[in-house]
């Protein structure tokens, strides 16, 4: 079924600001939602509304919270996110961070006392609509296997690098996992009773898997390209803990099952004003020109246009807004229901 997207963000504001949450936050919330599922990443999107209520209702994330500055300067900011709602905190601390590299050149953020923010590319469009590049990752509870190792020790700990572009293409818009895939595909396979790729995870004896039940309960992600996306997830654990003072992967609560202790998550974000490097419109006509070399390239056999990083989601986000979104009927009758629970009209 579909579900326009003025129907699907009403309801997701209204519910949230029943669990708690105010306008801004939960403003953010239903938006980076929306936003996910439009293009095409039902793992991030509303799927997860029913668990973002469930935790503002009981407590363990805070509401009504404004992010506080611990540690000031022109590029470099410390910023305590109070337990408050991912999406709300995230964007406070990108639109801070922005207005600095507008002055400065660049600056970064260590978020600390933070949740689970969706997805990075939510914050990095609103640095390219200031003519900023970006850069964002964050860690998270574990669910992923080290290289060598026989236990989960990390999170899926993910990335985001934006680019603004000229008028003629989409923004490049990288916005991944450092685990083969989102742990947020499997719990949707999951809900869905839906199979999996093999090479997603493994069960709980280390043996590659197909059934979402044998990577959650016991078992683990893998990592993207195996040493490689290790060595990412890592780094950007110890970016995020060691230097940023969230917890580390392994003492995260779980944003799914734990409902008595704060993630405290952390987040390591940066922009960049493009400006301040290259005259803007000397980067996008040389950005572009990148651009047209790869879309000029030869391609494979059956291949019919060479693809930039989040050009693909860009193009479903476009193709979805008018038409709505394609819910399946697990999603919608989880929806329904947390809407029953609080009183919400949902009208799907």
């Amino acid at each position: 079924m579909r579900v326009s997207v003025k129907t699907i963000h009403q309801f997701g504001i209204d519910v949230m600001k029943a669990a708690g949450l105010d306008d801004y936050e939960a403003e953010h919330l239903s938006h980076s939602l929306i936003f996910a599922d439009l293009r095409g990443v039902g793992s991030h999107g509303f799927s997860r509304l029913s668990t973002y209520a469930k935790r503002v209702e009981c407590g363990v994330i805070a509401n009504h919270v404004r992010v506080e500055i611990l540690n000031d300067s022109p590029s470099a900011i410390v910023i305590d996110g109070k337990n408050g709602i991912g999406a709300s905190v995230a964007m406070q601390a990108m639109n801070l961070c922005v207005e600095r590299a507008k002055v400065s050149g660049c600056c970064f953020a260590t978020v600390r006392n933070a949740n689970h923010f969706g997805v990075g590319a939510y914050y990095s469009r609103v640095a390219m609509e200031s003519g900023c590049a970006s850069v964002i990752v964050a860690n998270g509870e574990v669910g992923v296997v080290p290289t060598g190792g026989a236990t989960p020790m990390l999170g899926t700990n993910p990335v985001t690098v934006g680019l603004p572009t000229g008028d003629g293409y989409p923004p490049i818009m990288l916005d991944m996992a450092t685990s083969a895939v989102a742990r947020g595909k499997v719990v949707l396979a999951q809900k869905e009773g839906r199979s999996i790729p093999l090479g997603w995870g493994v069960d709980r004896n280390g043996n590659p898997t197909t059934n979402p039940e044998d990577i959650l309960n016991g078992g683990s992600m893998s990592p993207m390209a195996g040493p490689k996306g290790y060595g990412m997830a890592l780094i950007i654990d110890m970016l995020c803990s060691a230097m940023g003072g969230s917890l580390n992967c392994r003492n995260t609560p779980s944003f799914w099952y734990d409902f008595e202790h704060p993630q405290n998550i952390g987040y390591f974000m940066g922009a960049f004003d493009v400006n301040q490097f290259m005259p803007y419109d000397t980067y996008l006509n040389r950005i572009d020109d990148i651009i047209d070399e790869f879309k000029n390239a030869p391609k494979a056999e059956g291949v019919s246009e060479i693809m930039m990083p989040g050009e693909i989601e860009h193009n479903k986000f476009h193709a979805n807004y008018q038409p709505g979104v394609e819910y399946g009927d697990v999603v919608l009758e989880e929806l329904r229901s947390i809407g029953k629970h609080f009183s919400v009209p949902c009208g799907f």
